[in-house]
């Protein structure tokens, strides 16, 4: 047996998941892929700015602040994982065809060069921030407000980004009634 052979068993809950017509009619405007996109970005970036903001802030409103990080961050995990079955991006997943996988392919090239362009402005900042914490000017608090939600963003990024492409830019799909595949 192949390491990497498919297993059937898995194919059918992933197309169960992927095709379900009650999930292809929720997903099946672009209008609403497009609202979930923009919702993404938005709870990441409250996410990330809620972590900036409990580094700097006084200890009582700290763990407040961690909660909306949490909460937010799951948030992110949901919506993420409902724009994969959306678009689906789904791992593993092999009931598309060819024009599809090239999709997905564009994509997954996109997501990787966002991703390597946002690893390269993190280095230039982590960069920018050693060379000025060295002359003892920079309180380390900046920093850690800086970078910790650049390495969040950084990591959703390049975990969504081609699912939220392929959501935004794919047309409204037509949807087969029930009457027409008797």
């Amino acid at each position: 047996m192949f390491v990497n052979a498919p297993d059937t068993r898995k194919q059918e809950r992933l197309r169960a998941l992927v095709e379900d017509p009650r999930r292809r009619r929720f997903w099946a405007a672009r209008s609403r892929r497009r609202q979930a996109v923009v919702a993404l970005a938005l709870v990441t970036i409250v996410a990330s700015a809620a972590f900036a903001v409990s580094i700097g802030v006084e200890p009582p409103y700290t763990p407040l602040l961690m909660g909306v990080f949490v909460v937010f961050l799951l948030g992110t995990m949901v919506l993420g994982t409902q724009l994969n079955v959306a678009a689906r991006w789904v791992v593993g997943y092999e009931g598309v065809d060819e024009f599809q996988r090239s999709e997905m392919d564009r994509a997954t090239l996109l997501g990787h060069h966002v991703t390597a362009a946002l690893l390269a402005l993190l280095v230039a900042v982590t960069c920018g921030f050693g060379g000025w914490s060295v002359g003892g000017g920079l309180p380390t608090d900046v920093a850690f407000m800086v970078l910790v939600p650049l390495v969040l963003v950084t990591a959703m990024c390049h975990a969504v980004f081609p699912a939220c492409y392929l959501a935004w830019t794919r047309p409204d799909e037509i949807l087969q009634e029930e009457d027409e595949k008797e």
